[in-house]
């Protein structure tokens, strides 16, 4: 049973209080009266009101450490300035290879990339497999497709590189990226599916303060008896503490899924 406390405006405390409190009881409704995208309804046990759990991958973090591509290419710069950073001021054989693809390309390569066609920052970053690149390194001709910066540094990490250089890179280019399989919501795909009047938890928790005091609102309207009586205290209970912020021109809650 979810223990419900009468929100006082007068009395209304902290607005981190308050901004977690909306959190707990948004969820609770989900719990309570949303659905899974099979049609069934979400378990009313309190233990479960984490709507099924946290997602397994980053343990309910919402990120990992990983790659961060966008730490890689310095868009304002051209290739001849040092735009792709990770290889900037060496000469190794991907700097030639990534020559050559420019000219494949139609890239200038004394111009910023920003100005420029902008598909090609991903193929920086990704690779291009359409078609192998001629180059010539250390006087040696050879042909191969390019790999892409993450895919490059990815290996060097992987294969364990002693290389104090690439150890460097490595430790630059990683950082706090969104989580692959939960994209950031920290929630499971299971609890990702379970939605209230088609919006899921994740999408309502990222609502301005307006808009999810107008989606609330609109609840009692749209639910059925039984699901009115057993959540009808919560979401009245959720629009105070809602318009209390909306009030006070609060515009967002704190980002992120909780």
């Amino acid at each position: 049973m979810v223990q419900i406390k009468p929100f006082d405006a007068s009395k209304a405390g902290s607005h981190v209080g308050t901004i977690t409190t909306i959190r707990e009881q948004l969820r609770a409704i989900y719990a309570m009266i949303g659905n899974r995208a099979d049609g069934s309804s979400v378990p009313t046990d309190f233990a479960e009101i984490r709507l099924d759990g946290s997602c397994t991958v980053c343990n309910g973090m919402g990120s990992v450490i990983d790659i961060v591509p966008e730490r890689m290419i310095a868009p304002e710069l051209s290739l001849k300035q040092g735009a792709v950073l990770m290889w900037a001021g060496s000469y190794c054989a991907p700097v030639e290879v990534i020559k050559q693809l420019a000219r494949m390309l139609d890239i200038y390569y004394d111009k910023p990339l920003i100005e420029q066609d902008k598909r090609f920052i991903d193929i920086l970053l990704y690779g291009y497999n359409q078609r192998p690149v001629s180059y010539v390194y250390k006087k040696k001709a050879a042909t191969a497709y390019y790999r892409g910066c993450v895919h490059d540094l990815r290996y060097m990490r992987d294969a364990g590189t002693k290389s104090k250089g690439n150890r460097k890179l490595i430790n630059y280019f990683t950082g706090p990226v969104a989580c692959p399989l939960c994209e950031g919501t920290k929630l499971s795909p299971e609890s990702r599916s379970v939605t209230l009047q088609g919006r899921s938890y994740a999408a309502t928790s990222r609502m301005s303060v307006q808009q999810l005091l107008a989606f609330v609102r609109k609840l009692p309207t749209t639910l059925d008896g039984n699901d009115l009586e057993l959540a009808g205290d919560l979401i009245a209970e959720l629009e105070a503490r809602l318009a209390y912020l909306d009030k006070i021109g609060l515009q967002r809650l704190i980002q992120g899924v909780n």
